[in-house]
Protein backbone atom coordinates (compact mmCIF):
# COMPACT_ATOMS: atom_id res chain seq x y z
CA UNK A 1 0.00 0.00 0.00
CA UNK A 2 1.46 3.79 -0.77
CA UNK A 3 1.66 6.40 1.65
CA UNK A 4 -0.59 8.13 -0.10
CA UNK A 5 -2.90 4.84 0.03
CA UNK A 6 -3.08 4.66 3.42
CA UNK A 7 -3.95 8.62 4.41
CA UNK A 8 -6.42 8.56 1.44
CA UNK A 9 -9.58 8.47 4.31
CA UNK A 10 -8.26 11.85 6.02
CA UNK A 11 -7.88 13.30 3.33
CA UNK A 12 -11.05 15.01 1.58
CA UNK A 13 -9.08 16.21 -1.33
CA UNK A 14 -7.81 13.37 -2.07
CA UNK A 15 -11.48 11.06 -2.12
CA UNK A 16 -12.79 13.74 -4.33
CA UNK A 17 -9.78 13.01 -6.51
CA UNK A 18 -10.69 9.16 -6.70
CA UNK A 19 -14.49 9.48 -6.98
CA UNK A 20 -14.48 11.48 -10.35
CA UNK A 21 -18.27 10.20 -10.97
CA UNK A 22 -19.46 11.77 -7.61
CA UNK A 23 -20.05 8.27 -6.32
CA UNK A 24 -19.84 9.64 -2.25
CA UNK A 25 -22.39 12.64 -3.28
CA UNK A 26 -25.14 10.44 -4.62
CA UNK A 27 -24.84 7.92 -1.59
CA UNK A 28 -25.58 10.63 0.63
CA UNK A 29 -28.65 11.38 -1.26
CA UNK A 30 -30.20 8.18 0.20
CA UNK A 31 -32.46 10.62 2.82
CA UNK A 32 -33.50 12.85 0.40
CA UNK A 33 -34.33 10.06 -2.26
CA UNK A 34 -36.44 8.61 0.31
CA UNK A 35 -38.45 11.86 1.18
CA UNK A 36 -38.60 12.70 -2.26
CA UNK A 37 -40.19 8.92 -2.90
CA UNK A 38 -42.54 8.88 -0.40
CA UNK A 39 -44.19 12.44 -1.61
CA UNK A 40 -44.67 10.84 -5.26
CA UNK A 41 -45.98 8.31 -4.31
CA UNK A 42 -48.94 10.29 -2.14
CA UNK A 43 -50.31 10.84 -5.71
CA UNK A 44 -50.54 7.73 -6.77
CA UNK A 45 -54.17 5.98 -7.70
CA UNK A 46 -54.79 2.39 -7.75
CA UNK A 47 -57.50 0.93 -9.37
CA UNK A 48 -59.43 -1.83 -7.61
CA UNK A 49 -58.16 -4.74 -9.34
CA UNK A 50 -54.70 -3.49 -8.08
CA UNK A 51 -56.14 -3.09 -4.76
CA UNK A 52 -57.95 -5.99 -4.66
CA UNK A 53 -54.95 -8.49 -5.98
CA UNK A 54 -54.21 -11.86 -3.39
CA UNK A 55 -50.15 -11.39 -4.08
CA UNK A 56 -47.54 -8.76 -5.37
CA UNK A 57 -44.71 -10.20 -7.20
CA UNK A 58 -41.82 -7.65 -8.15
CA UNK A 59 -39.90 -7.33 -10.99
CA UNK A 60 -36.46 -6.39 -11.26
CA UNK A 61 -32.17 -7.02 -11.83
CA UNK A 62 -29.26 -5.29 -9.22
CA UNK A 63 -30.03 -2.80 -7.61
CA UNK A 64 -33.60 -2.04 -8.52
CA UNK A 65 -34.66 -5.95 -7.46
CA UNK A 66 -33.52 -5.48 -4.30
CA UNK A 67 -36.03 -2.89 -3.12
CA UNK A 68 -38.73 -5.99 -3.12
CA UNK A 69 -36.22 -8.08 -0.48
CA UNK A 70 -35.68 -4.81 1.56
CA UNK A 71 -39.68 -4.25 1.88
CA UNK A 72 -40.64 -8.01 2.15
CA UNK A 73 -38.00 -8.43 5.41
CA UNK A 74 -38.11 -4.98 6.80
CA UNK A 75 -42.59 -5.19 6.71
CA UNK A 76 -42.83 -8.80 7.02
CA UNK A 77 -44.85 -8.10 10.30
CA UNK A 78 -47.29 -5.49 8.40
CA UNK A 79 -47.53 -7.03 4.84
CA UNK A 80 -51.14 -7.95 4.29
CA UNK A 81 -50.38 -10.39 1.51
CA UNK A 82 -47.19 -12.70 0.14
CA UNK A 83 -44.71 -10.60 -1.70
CA UNK A 84 -42.27 -12.27 -4.21
CA UNK A 85 -39.00 -10.95 -5.80
CA UNK A 86 -38.70 -12.03 -9.12
CA UNK A 87 -35.30 -11.83 -11.11
CA UNK A 88 -35.59 -14.08 -14.28
CA UNK A 89 -36.89 -13.65 -17.62
CA UNK A 90 -40.54 -15.62 -16.55
CA UNK A 91 -42.96 -14.98 -14.69
CA UNK A 92 -43.59 -17.93 -12.12
CA UNK A 93 -46.81 -19.99 -13.39
CA UNK A 94 -48.93 -18.49 -10.28
CA UNK A 95 -48.61 -15.06 -11.17
CA UNK A 96 -51.93 -14.40 -13.24
CA UNK A 97 -55.09 -11.83 -12.82
CA UNK A 98 -55.17 -11.62 -9.22
CA UNK A 99 -51.20 -10.92 -8.76
CA UNK A 100 -50.28 -7.04 -8.19
CA UNK A 101 -47.01 -7.18 -10.55
CA UNK A 102 -44.62 -4.32 -9.99
CA UNK A 103 -41.82 -3.69 -12.60
CA UNK A 104 -38.83 -1.89 -10.79
CA UNK A 105 -35.98 -0.57 -13.66
CA UNK A 106 -33.90 2.27 -12.91
CA UNK A 107 -33.66 2.69 -16.96
CA UNK A 108 -36.71 0.84 -17.93
CA UNK A 109 -34.63 -1.06 -20.19
CA UNK A 110 -33.25 -3.82 -18.48
CA UNK A 111 -34.05 -7.17 -20.32
CA UNK A 112 -34.83 -9.63 -18.41
CA UNK A 113 -37.81 -7.07 -16.35
CA UNK A 114 -38.94 -6.46 -19.85
CA UNK A 115 -39.42 -9.57 -20.85
CA UNK A 116 -41.41 -10.53 -17.88
CA UNK A 117 -43.53 -6.93 -17.11
CA UNK A 118 -44.42 -8.24 -20.92
CA UNK A 119 -45.65 -11.47 -19.78
CA UNK A 120 -47.31 -10.03 -16.74
CA UNK A 121 -49.25 -7.98 -19.54
CA UNK A 122 -49.99 -10.71 -21.46
CA UNK A 123 -51.86 -12.61 -18.72
CA UNK A 124 -54.00 -9.60 -17.82
CA UNK A 125 -52.42 -9.09 -14.33
CA UNK A 126 -52.43 -5.49 -12.65
CA UNK A 127 -49.62 -4.07 -13.45
CA UNK A 128 -47.22 -1.15 -11.67
CA UNK A 129 -44.48 0.69 -13.02
CA UNK A 130 -41.69 1.87 -10.72
CA UNK A 131 -38.75 3.67 -13.36
CA UNK A 132 -36.80 6.87 -14.26
CA UNK A 133 -38.43 6.05 -18.22
CA UNK A 134 -37.07 4.11 -20.65
CA UNK A 135 -39.22 1.46 -22.66
CA UNK A 136 -41.42 -0.11 -19.85
CA UNK A 137 -42.02 3.94 -18.86
CA UNK A 138 -42.57 4.40 -22.53
CA UNK A 139 -45.43 1.40 -22.78
CA UNK A 140 -46.71 2.63 -19.16
CA UNK A 141 -47.24 5.88 -20.07
CA UNK A 142 -48.93 4.49 -23.36
CA UNK A 143 -51.40 2.41 -21.87
CA UNK A 144 -52.02 4.84 -18.49
CA UNK A 145 -50.46 2.10 -15.83
CA UNK A 146 -50.18 3.31 -12.49
CA UNK A 147 -46.48 4.67 -12.60
CA UNK A 148 -44.30 6.24 -10.00
CA UNK A 149 -41.49 7.91 -12.00
CA UNK A 150 -38.42 9.07 -10.43
CA UNK A 151 -35.58 11.51 -11.43
CA UNK A 152 -32.87 10.02 -13.39
CA UNK A 153 -29.64 11.28 -11.12
CA UNK A 154 -27.85 7.88 -9.69
CA UNK A 155 -26.87 4.57 -11.01
CA UNK A 156 -29.69 2.14 -9.81
CA UNK A 157 -27.57 0.85 -7.04
CA UNK A 158 -27.23 4.43 -5.69
CA UNK A 159 -31.23 5.09 -5.97
CA UNK A 160 -32.10 2.95 -3.28
CA UNK A 161 -34.04 5.60 -1.66
CA UNK A 162 -36.32 5.94 -4.55
CA UNK A 163 -37.17 2.49 -5.81
CA UNK A 164 -37.56 1.64 -1.64
CA UNK A 165 -39.83 4.21 -0.50
CA UNK A 166 -41.87 4.11 -4.18
CA UNK A 167 -42.35 0.13 -3.66
CA UNK A 168 -43.66 0.98 0.11
CA UNK A 169 -45.60 3.58 -0.63
CA UNK A 170 -47.37 2.37 -3.70
CA UNK A 171 -48.15 -0.65 -1.58
CA UNK A 172 -49.73 1.45 1.26
CA UNK A 173 -51.92 3.19 -1.56
CA UNK A 174 -52.86 -0.39 -2.35
CA UNK A 175 -53.88 -1.25 1.51
CA UNK A 176 -51.32 -4.01 1.45
CA UNK A 177 -48.99 -2.17 3.77
CA UNK A 178 -49.75 -0.01 7.07
CA UNK A 179 -47.96 2.88 7.08
CA UNK A 180 -47.38 6.47 8.12
CA UNK A 181 -45.60 9.74 7.39
CA UNK A 182 -44.21 9.48 11.23
CA UNK A 183 -42.10 6.21 10.43
CA UNK A 184 -41.00 7.45 7.20
CA UNK A 185 -39.77 10.31 8.87
CA UNK A 186 -37.88 8.11 11.00
CA UNK A 187 -36.33 6.31 8.57
CA UNK A 188 -35.39 9.53 6.74
CA UNK A 189 -33.81 11.05 9.95
CA UNK A 190 -32.61 7.25 10.68
CA UNK A 191 -30.20 7.88 7.05
CA UNK A 192 -29.17 11.13 7.48
CA UNK A 193 -27.80 10.76 11.04
CA UNK A 194 -25.76 8.40 10.27
CA UNK A 195 -24.66 10.74 7.20
CA UNK A 196 -23.75 13.17 9.42
CA UNK A 197 -21.36 10.44 11.22
CA UNK A 198 -19.87 9.17 8.48
CA UNK A 199 -19.25 11.93 6.25
CA UNK A 200 -15.54 12.30 4.53
CA UNK A 201 -14.97 14.95 7.13
CA UNK A 202 -15.54 13.31 9.84
CA UNK A 203 -11.97 11.47 11.05
CA UNK A 204 -11.33 7.70 11.52
CA UNK A 205 -11.21 7.73 15.05
CA UNK A 206 -15.05 9.16 14.93
CA UNK A 207 -16.04 7.30 11.81
CA UNK A 208 -17.60 4.01 11.53
CA UNK A 209 -17.68 3.37 7.93
CA UNK A 210 -13.99 4.44 7.72
CA UNK A 211 -13.00 1.80 10.45
CA UNK A 212 -15.13 -0.97 9.31
CA UNK A 213 -13.33 -0.04 5.81
CA UNK A 214 -9.92 -0.67 7.50
CA UNK A 215 -11.28 -4.15 8.87
CA UNK A 216 -12.55 -5.55 5.41
CA UNK A 217 -9.13 -4.21 3.23
CA UNK A 218 -7.68 -7.18 1.51
CA UNK A 219 -9.88 -10.04 3.12
CA UNK A 220 -13.19 -11.53 2.25
CA UNK A 221 -16.28 -9.91 3.91
CA UNK A 222 -19.17 -12.27 4.92
CA UNK A 223 -22.44 -9.60 6.29
CA UNK A 224 -24.93 -11.41 8.45
CA UNK A 225 -28.40 -10.39 9.79
CA UNK A 226 -31.08 -11.88 11.00
CA UNK A 227 -35.27 -11.01 9.72
CA UNK A 228 -34.90 -7.83 8.02
CA UNK A 229 -31.43 -7.07 8.09
CA UNK A 230 -30.87 -10.65 6.32
CA UNK A 231 -31.95 -7.93 3.53
CA UNK A 232 -29.62 -4.90 4.44
CA UNK A 233 -26.77 -7.83 4.55
CA UNK A 234 -27.35 -8.82 0.91
CA UNK A 235 -27.62 -5.08 -0.15
CA UNK A 236 -23.98 -4.32 1.93
CA UNK A 237 -22.58 -7.95 -0.15
CA UNK A 238 -23.95 -6.07 -3.33
CA UNK A 239 -22.25 -2.89 -2.95
CA UNK A 240 -18.82 -4.35 -1.91
CA UNK A 241 -18.96 -5.87 -5.11
CA UNK A 242 -20.31 -2.89 -7.12
CA UNK A 243 -18.62 0.27 -5.22
CA UNK A 244 -15.50 -1.72 -3.94
CA UNK A 245 -14.89 -3.79 -6.85
CA UNK A 246 -14.32 -6.28 -4.32
CA UNK A 247 -15.57 -10.21 -3.60
CA UNK A 248 -18.17 -10.24 -0.45
CA UNK A 249 -21.19 -12.95 0.36
CA UNK A 250 -24.08 -12.60 2.47
CA UNK A 251 -25.33 -15.22 5.30
CA UNK A 252 -29.04 -15.44 7.13
CA UNK A 253 -29.97 -15.93 10.49
CA UNK A 254 -31.17 -18.80 11.62
CA UNK A 255 -30.30 -20.37 8.63
CA UNK A 256 -26.53 -19.82 9.02
CA UNK A 257 -26.53 -21.56 12.59
CA UNK A 258 -27.90 -24.70 10.71
CA UNK A 259 -24.93 -24.96 7.96
CA UNK A 260 -22.69 -21.79 7.62
CA UNK A 261 -21.24 -22.28 11.31
CA UNK A 262 -19.78 -26.01 10.62
CA UNK A 263 -17.59 -24.55 7.48
CA UNK A 264 -15.58 -22.00 9.67
CA UNK A 265 -13.36 -24.99 10.60
CA UNK A 266 -11.62 -25.46 7.01
CA UNK A 267 -9.54 -24.46 4.99
CA UNK A 268 -7.22 -23.35 8.02
CA UNK A 269 -5.34 -21.08 4.83
CA UNK A 270 -8.49 -18.20 4.91
CA UNK A 271 -9.00 -17.85 8.21
CA UNK A 272 -6.74 -14.63 8.02
CA UNK A 273 -8.61 -13.62 5.10
CA UNK A 274 -12.19 -13.56 6.53
CA UNK A 275 -13.67 -10.71 8.10
CA UNK A 276 -17.70 -11.58 9.31
CA UNK A 277 -19.76 -8.59 9.79
CA UNK A 278 -23.21 -9.10 12.48
CA UNK A 279 -25.27 -6.96 11.78
CA UNK A 280 -28.24 -6.81 14.12
CA UNK A 281 -31.03 -4.97 15.46
CA UNK A 282 -32.36 -4.30 18.72
CA UNK A 283 -35.92 -5.63 17.51
CA UNK A 284 -34.37 -8.65 16.35
CA UNK A 285 -36.03 -12.08 17.53
CA UNK A 286 -34.21 -13.09 20.95
CA UNK A 287 -33.63 -16.53 19.59
CA UNK A 288 -31.35 -15.13 16.52
CA UNK A 289 -29.51 -12.69 19.38
CA UNK A 290 -28.66 -15.86 21.03
CA UNK A 291 -28.14 -17.61 17.81
CA UNK A 292 -25.31 -14.71 16.84
CA UNK A 293 -23.85 -14.66 19.99
CA UNK A 294 -22.91 -18.05 19.80
CA UNK A 295 -21.46 -17.92 16.13
CA UNK A 296 -19.21 -15.08 17.06
CA UNK A 297 -18.39 -17.20 19.89
CA UNK A 298 -16.65 -20.27 17.42
CA UNK A 299 -15.43 -17.96 15.25
CA UNK A 300 -13.23 -16.80 18.02
CA UNK A 301 -12.47 -20.04 18.93
CA UNK A 302 -10.95 -20.61 15.21
CA UNK A 303 -9.66 -17.02 15.01
CA UNK A 304 -11.60 -15.55 12.11
CA UNK A 305 -11.90 -11.80 12.80
CA UNK A 306 -15.67 -10.86 13.31
CA UNK A 307 -17.45 -7.70 14.09
CA UNK A 308 -20.92 -6.81 15.79
CA UNK A 309 -22.75 -3.72 14.70
CA UNK A 310 -25.82 -2.50 16.82
CA UNK A 311 -28.65 -0.53 15.40
CA UNK A 312 -31.11 0.88 18.33
CA UNK A 313 -33.28 2.98 16.44
CA UNK A 314 -36.98 3.49 17.21
CA UNK A 315 -38.81 0.57 14.60
CA UNK A 316 -37.60 -1.80 12.22
CA UNK A 317 -37.87 0.46 9.21
CA UNK A 318 -35.25 3.50 11.04
CA UNK A 319 -33.00 0.43 12.04
CA UNK A 320 -32.55 -0.79 8.62
CA UNK A 321 -31.90 2.98 6.68
CA UNK A 322 -29.76 3.63 9.11
CA UNK A 323 -27.59 -0.24 8.17
CA UNK A 324 -28.17 0.20 4.50
CA UNK A 325 -26.85 3.98 5.08
CA UNK A 326 -23.65 2.51 7.17
CA UNK A 327 -23.22 0.15 4.48
CA UNK A 328 -23.29 2.08 1.29
CA UNK A 329 -20.34 4.51 2.82
CA UNK A 330 -18.19 1.60 4.13
CA UNK A 331 -18.17 0.37 0.06
CA UNK A 332 -17.25 4.03 -0.54
CA UNK A 333 -14.62 3.97 1.87
CA UNK A 334 -13.21 0.73 0.73
CA UNK A 335 -13.06 1.21 -2.81
CA UNK A 336 -10.91 4.50 -1.63
CA UNK A 337 -8.56 1.87 -0.03
CA UNK A 338 -8.06 0.22 -2.78
CA UNK A 339 -7.84 2.76 -5.41
CA UNK A 340 -10.91 2.16 -7.58
CA UNK A 341 -13.44 4.07 -9.29
CA UNK A 342 -16.63 3.33 -7.23
CA UNK A 343 -18.55 4.41 -10.35
CA UNK A 344 -16.67 2.30 -12.61
CA UNK A 345 -18.09 -1.05 -13.02
CA UNK A 346 -16.10 -2.55 -15.82
CA UNK A 347 -17.41 -5.99 -15.40
CA UNK A 348 -21.00 -5.25 -15.84
CA UNK A 349 -19.98 -3.24 -18.98
CA UNK A 350 -18.13 -6.63 -20.50
CA UNK A 351 -21.43 -8.86 -19.69
CA UNK A 352 -23.09 -6.29 -21.38
CA UNK A 353 -21.19 -6.27 -24.58
CA UNK A 354 -20.88 -9.60 -24.81
CA UNK A 355 -24.62 -10.56 -24.48
CA UNK A 356 -25.10 -7.93 -27.27
CA UNK A 357 -22.84 -9.71 -29.31
CA UNK A 358 -24.67 -12.97 -28.74
CA UNK A 359 -27.51 -11.19 -29.63
CA UNK A 360 -26.16 -9.61 -33.03
CA UNK A 361 -25.21 -13.23 -34.18
CA UNK A 362 -27.94 -15.09 -32.80
CA UNK A 363 -29.27 -17.63 -35.13
CA UNK A 364 -26.08 -18.02 -37.31
CA UNK A 365 -23.95 -21.27 -37.03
Amino acid sequence: MSTETGRVLEDAAAIRRRDPGAMLDKIGRFADQMSIAWGLSRSLELPERHRSASAVAVLGMGGSAVCGDLVRQIFYDRLTVPLVSVRDYELPAWVGESTLVVAVSHSGATEETIAAFTAALERRCPVAVITTGGPIGDVAARVDLPRIVYPNETPPRASLGYTMVSLAGLLERAGMLPLTDQQVAAGVEAARSVGRVCGVDVATDANMAKQMAWSLLDRLPVIEGAGFLAAVARRWKAQLNENSNSTASAEELPEATHNTVVGYDQPDTLRDHHYMVFLEGSSDNKRNVRRARLSREMLDAVAISNQRIMFDQDGRFAQACAAIALGDFVSFYLAMLYGVDPSATPALTVVKETLAEFDATDGDD
